[in-house]
């Protein structure tokens, strides 16, 4: 009976036993796992939050447009400086000069994304100079009619010149007369300068007195 007894009790121990070391392996088995996939997400984590920064995906294109965009303006703001505009001043002839470019453009109809920056600024700025507007007088021209950096030169600024021509103003006569009074720039040759000069003509006053008129009121 002794026996018995011992024996059912080491039956009873290693059966405690047995369950104990299962518990302990699944307990290993249950919780190492879990260890590792969560690594792992992290790690999925990171990977993905890197390849967003890379892929050209929504995000991406945007961050590159941001980019691009203030480094346009910045290109801006140092070419403004380098013909005459004083620091202070850039950011609102800029900004008019690209309210107006925008205007225009949708009223053509134009691409909404056409660009606008130095190389239209520079056409405007080259095309003044070869007609006279000396360096000194580039920078003072703009600040006073900052839209004139987004005319069309072959469809504004050159048939503004060649009608002051045909008035019998010359360009070093037409120069003169913009240094004085830069809004002259503002008026379209033949929608606005034109009109008024036959109506003026038209009142009796001569070619030359309605030129005066139009030179000295604006």
């Amino acid at each position: 009976m002794a026996t018995a007894c011992t024996n059912s009790l080491g039956h009873v121990g290693a059966s405690r036993a047995a369950e104990r070391l299962s518990s302990s392996r699944s307990s290993y088995v249950s919780t190492a796992p879990v260890s590792v996939i969560s690594r792992r997400r992290v790690a999925k984590k990171v990977e993905t939050a890197i390849t967003a920064r890379l892929r050209p995906g929504r995000q991406g294109v945007q961050r590159i447009y941001r980019m691009a965009t203030e480094k346009s303006q910045i290109s801006v703001y140092e070419y403004l400086e380098s013909i005459g505009v004083p620091r202070v001043n850039a950011l609102q002839v800029q900004s008019r000069a690209s309210e107006w470019f925008e205007f225009e453009n949708a009223k053509a109809g134009g691409d909404k994304d056409a660009p606008f920056g130095v190389e239209q600024m520079a056409a405007v700025v080259d095309f003044l100079k070869q007609k006279g507007v000396g360096e000194s007088d580039v920078g003072s021209l703009v600040c006073a009619h900052p839209p004139v950096l987004a005319y069309s030169v072959e469809r504004r600024i050159a048939p503004l010149f060649a009608y002051l021509d045909e008035l019998g103003m010359d360009a070093e006569r037409a120069v003169a007369a913009l240094r004085k009074r830069p809004n002259l720039l503002g008026l379209d040759p033949d929608n606005n300068m034109r009109r008024m000069v036959d109506y003026l003509q038209s009142t009796g006053k001569t070619q030359e007195e309605a030129l005066d008129l139009l030179l000295t009121s604006l």
